[in-house]
């Protein structure tokens, strides 16, 4: 109990303290610095700024935008895949390259068909021979990374 009272008497005699000193000459001081710093900065910027106009930006032409078609995307990415599995090919016929070093070119390749094989689905009946390459080389893809995974490649 006596270190309660104690406690009590130490927060009322900070109340009194902070209760003595006006809290308008605290606000009016930092008011007073607050107003002389903005009329500083207001003067300096005013005598040093000198007004003049920019002319009115007018539209920019686009040079050399090009927008690619979606058989254009899908004709990319068919050929971006093929030299992957080429290079996967070539890899794997070496005996020196290891099948752990192997590994991360199938994944890409892996990741690759499977962007191609979405971009592929939305071609119309159009680009019907297109898709058909397409979806070839998702299938070939797709061959070798289920046999790689399944380990048809270890001896």
């Amino acid at each position: 109990m006596v270190n309660i009272n104690q406690i009590n008497k130490l927060t009322q005699s900070m109340d009194e303290v902070t209760a003595n000193t006006p809290k308008t000459k605290k606000t009016d001081a930092f008011q007073n610095a607050l107003t002389q710093a903005i009329i500083q900065t207001d003067e300096t910027e005013s005598s040093e700024m000198e007004t003049t106009k920019a002319p009115a930006l007018e539209e920019l032409a686009s040079t050399g935008l090009f927008i690619q078609d979606q058989p254009s995307i899908v004709s990319g990415k068919t050929d971006m895949l093929l030299g992957l599995l080429d290079t996967y090919s070539t890899k794997l016929e070496n005996p020196e390259v290891s099948l752990k070093s192997i590994a991360p070119i199938l994944e890409r390749i892996n990741q690759n068909a499977d962007s191609l094989l979405k971009d592929s689905s939305s071609l119309g009946q159009e680009n019907q021979a297109l898709k058909d390459i397409a979806t070839q080389t998702v299938i070939a893809a797709r061959t070798e990374y289920e046999k790689f995974q399944r380990g048809d490649y270890l001896s």
